[in-house]
């Protein structure tokens, strides 16, 4: 199986469906970890937020990607990628929409929650990529990488958007209850369940080698 990708010059079908899931996933994970520097302008009078305050919730969620990498990193080679991401998903998704229920001046509680997002997010991008390199050609891992990390900003940008356009319909507790979307469906990025045979359906046929056996991972 290694060996038909490092043979393989072209994308099947299913390999481009795992890339764009794995942009749209990183997308929607940047959106839920860059929200909350929008949103903080909504209250940040209203709750008398000093600077310190206002910094310890906009860095916790950075402090958290340090221990959040490390740990999901290593968990994902012991239990496998794919669960590690769903957990990670889940983990990020109702920590966000916690959010929506924050008490009023509960800076400390949104603390705790950013945190958590943190985590999550991080854990998510420690397994995406590895997963994405693992079906995909050895002749295209490079700038297929490249452009999904390039596209890390789309989700400040969806972020932004969102609280300019829908801030003042839905409030900031509507925009953060945004952040459950993962929840709807935890799987969207989830490669074929076949592993790499999956990916390959039709490549290895047309090549002439036989189909290997699925294999679980």
């Amino acid at each position: 199986m290694i060996e038909l990708l490092d043979r393989q010059q072209s994308l099947t079908i299913n390999q481009w469906k795992i890339f764009a899931a794995v942009i749209l996933s990183i997308m929607l994970d940047f959106f839920d970890f860059l929200l909350i520097g929008f949103v903080l302008a909504f209250f940040v009078r209203d709750w008398h937020l000093t600077y310190g305050q206002s910094a310890v919730i906009l860095f916790s969620s950075g402090v958290a990607a340090v221990p959040g990498a490390i740990f999901f990193g290593w968990l994902g080679d012991k239990i496998g990628r794919r669960k590690v991401f769903m957990i990670t998903v889940l983990m990020f998704s109702f920590a966000s929409g916690a959010m929506a229920l924050t008490p009023d001046r509960g800076w400390v509680y949104l603390t705790v929650m950013r945190f958590i997002v943190g985590v999550g997010v991080v854990g998510v991008a420690a397994v995406d990529m590895p997963l994405l390199q693992e079906f995909v050609p050895a002749a295209k891992r490079g700038w297929i990488s490249g452009l999904s990390i390039a596209l890390v900003p789309g989700g400040g940008l969806l972020a932004a958007t969102f609280a300019a356009y829908l801030g003042a319909v839905i409030g900031w507790r509507g925009l953060f209850a945004l952040g459950l979307h993962d929840c709807w469906s935890p799987g969207r990025a989830e490669p074929d369940r076949r592993g790499r045979t999956g990916a390959l359906d039709g490549h290895a046929a047309n090549a002439g080698d036989p189909q290997p056996r699925p294999r679980s991972w």
